[in-house]
């Protein structure tokens, strides 16, 4: 009895003191996002032109309809203060439109599906246990899949950027808000060789995402 009423007093006088030195190495220590992460996101794509000396299945430019996107994230650390490689799985299924002008309706011209598969870093700023801002570049490649008979897929180089933040909301998940923009490379064919000019015709898109950041 002597015995086990000496341990709790112990452990009274200790705890204070234990407490306050874990109170200091919290409070000195800056805040570390420098685990494994998986983020599963929604999102909404918009923009993108398929221009008609790009492919052969119109004879005049189209757009891509704005429509929304689901992916997958995976962020692996490779310094002690966030800095993460990026793995990224961005799909979006939509179609191609005619705009036939102001206030005219757009036409539903076929089906097209655009996923970007990307490897990239990403790195934060004036991290915080409240909030993470941070910069992402990506490269890799854009899968364009027309959604015609006799039509094949094909694979364009692509590189995307993206500014965004992450919340925590315990310890091991954060709310995170991202927008991204695309830039997929298109060839070119011969039509336009002897031209003293030539246009900007690549793919440019742009998303906003919003995911659930699972940390292990």
């Amino acid at each position: 009895m002597r015995k086990a009423l000496f341990a709790v007093l112990l452990l009274l006088v200790a705890a204070p003191s234990l407490l306050a030195q874990d109170w200091r190495e919290r409070r000195y220590q800056g805040y570390r996002d420098n685990q494994l992460d998986l983020t599963p996101f929604v999102g909404y794509r918009y923009g993108g032109r398929i221009y008609a000396d790009q492919a052969n299945l119109f004879s005049r430019n189209v757009d891509v309809n704005s429509s929304a996107n689901f992916g997958l994230n995976l962020g692996i650390p490779i310094t002690p203060y966030g800095t993460k490689i990026e793995l990224l799985v961005d799909h979006q299924s939509t179609n191609f439109t005619d705009d036939g002008g102001l206030f005219s309706p757009s036409a539903n011209l076929g089906d097209f599906d655009v996923t970007y598969y990307q490897a990239g870093v990403l790195v934060p700023f004036n991290q915080s246990r409240s909030l993470t801002p941070y910069i992402s570049i990506t490269g890799g490649i854009a899968n364009l899949d027309p959604k015609f008979s006799g039509v094949s897929a094909s694979n364009r180089f692509a590189a995307s950027a993206a500014v965004g933040v992450k919340v925590p909301v315990n310890r091991n998940l954060a709310l995170r808000i991202e927008e991204r923009g695309f830039v997929t490379t298109m060839d070119r064919n011969d039509r336009c060789n002897r031209c003293y000019y030539q246009y900007n015709q690549n793919l440019y898109q742009g998303e906003t995402n919003v995911g659930l950041d699972f940390k292990f």
